[in-house]
This record gives C-alpha cells, structure tokens and sequence, in this order.
C-alpha cells in the first residue's frame, strides 16, 4: 500500500505552498458556502462561484497592489491547462476565455482550474513522467492564493465568514 507521505513526496511542488493554497481555498468556498447569495440551491452544499464573481464585476480593476495585478497578469498570460481526454487518453488543453466572461468570472474560473487540477490528480508525475514546469506550476499557485486572499477585501459579507471563528 502507498503510504500517504509517499504520495506527498510525488507531487513535485512545495508542500507548504500546496497545503496554504488549499486551506484559503477551502475556506473561501466555506465563506461562499456561508453567504446566502453564493450558496447553489441544490441537494448538495455547493459554493456559487459565477454569481460571486459577478458580484464583483469591474472590482478587479480597482485593486491598487501590485502582487494582485502581477498574479492577474500572469493568470491571463500563462492560464492553467484543463485535463481532458482525448482517445482514451489523458492530455491537456489550453483553458480558454468563453465568450462574454469577465475579468473577474474568468480569473476566478481560473483559480479554480489550478485547485482542480491540483486536488483531482493532475499534478502527479506518474506514470507520465516528471511533471513539466514545476516553476509555472509554483506561480499558478501562488497567483491562486494572491487573487482569493485581495478577494476578501472586495466582499465585506464574505470577508465575515471567511474571518468567523464560531
């Protein structure tokens, strides 16, 4: 049986990058969760990202850090690839912009294409190979945590539950 520190040591990206990518995430989408507005109506608990990211619509550009700005940029430039299957095979696409997204529909589509990615297995080398880029893949994730952590401050309502204790 692989034991589970041995499949941590095969994902080849800084743990402690990995682990605080995942705990903001989890959090935003408890926060989401939490927030009447964000929160799918369905039989499961889910997290409403597009109707959050339209609440915010032309914010994106009116947050004044340079970190913010960089991790959009870079968002933009070099988007996370979508795992796909192509002939019974698994590959990669290039992720898109869809047609009438905004700025803040697609970045946050994004943040979750690197989460997605991350958390359903498309980030370990085996039996492919060594994963390519492990750079890029530090700088998606870090641009993942800058965007949802500048996020917070654009939503008193999610802020709250994202800071609530009890």
């Amino acid at each position: 049986m692989l034991k589970p520190s041995k499949v941590i040591d095969a994902l080849v990206l800084d743990h402690e990058l990995v682990l605080q990518f995942f705990a903001l995430f989890s959090r935003f989408e408890y926060a989401l969760k939490r927030t009447p507005a964000f929160l799918k109506r369905s039989d499961n608990a889910q997290p409403n990202w597009k109707e959050y990211a339209n609440s915010l619509r032309g914010r994106f550009a009116t947050v004044r850090n340079d970190g913010f700005r960089d991790a959009v940029a870079f968002l933009l430039a070099e988007p996370p690839n979508t795992q796909i299957v192509l002939g019974n095979k698994l590959t990669w696409k290039r992720t898109v912009r869809r047609n009438g997204e905004n700025d803040e529909r697609y970045i946050l589509r994004l943040v979750c294409t690197v989460r997605n990615n991350l958390f359903h297995g498309g980030k370990y080398p085996a039996p492919f190979g060594p994963v390519e880029d492990v750079a890029r893949n530090r700088q998606l994730l870090q641009a993942g945590i800058t965007v949802l952590s500048h996020c917070l401050n654009l939503r008193n309502d999610v802020r709250s539950r994202f800071e609530e204790t009890a």
